[in-house]
This record gives C-alpha cells, structure tokens and sequence, in this order.
C-alpha cells in the first residue's frame, strides 16, 4: 500500500472510532485527526505528481522555509 493510501486508511479509522465515541471533544478530536491525514494524503499526492512531471522535492532547507522555520 503506498503512504497516500495508508493515511487515508488512517482518516478512516479515525472517522470510524469518531462515531464510536461518546464525549464531544473526542469526537472533534478524531474529526480533526482525520482530516489531518486527509490532508497529509493529498499533499503526498500532490507531491508525487510534481515529482512525476519531473519538479522535484523541495530540499530540507526549502521546506523548512515553507514551512515557517526560521534559520
């Protein structure tokens, strides 16, 4: 299974323990959680698909400047 696939395996399982639990901040919590990984799993995609056309992944340091970090 590639990682896209398994976050969205994990989003689902968090969905699915979501509707299982009872106190309202559990359940925000997993519905946060989830889309957290749906997040991860499309921007894994998205990734992917510029590596494919032949951009690239962006270097540590690059990412880190995307990010927010300074140096």
């Amino acid at each position: 299974m590639n990682k896209p696939a398994e976050y969205r395996e994990n989003a689902a399982l968090c969905l699915e323990a979501m509707r299982a639990a009872e106190v309202p901040e559990v359940k925000e919590s997993l519905q946060t959680l989830a889309q957290r990984w749906i997040d991860l799993a499309e921007r894994m995609d998205r990734s992917d698909g510029r590596a494919e056309r032949g951009g690239g992944r962006m270097s540590a340091s690059h990412r880190g400047r995307a990010a927010g970090v300074k140096r």
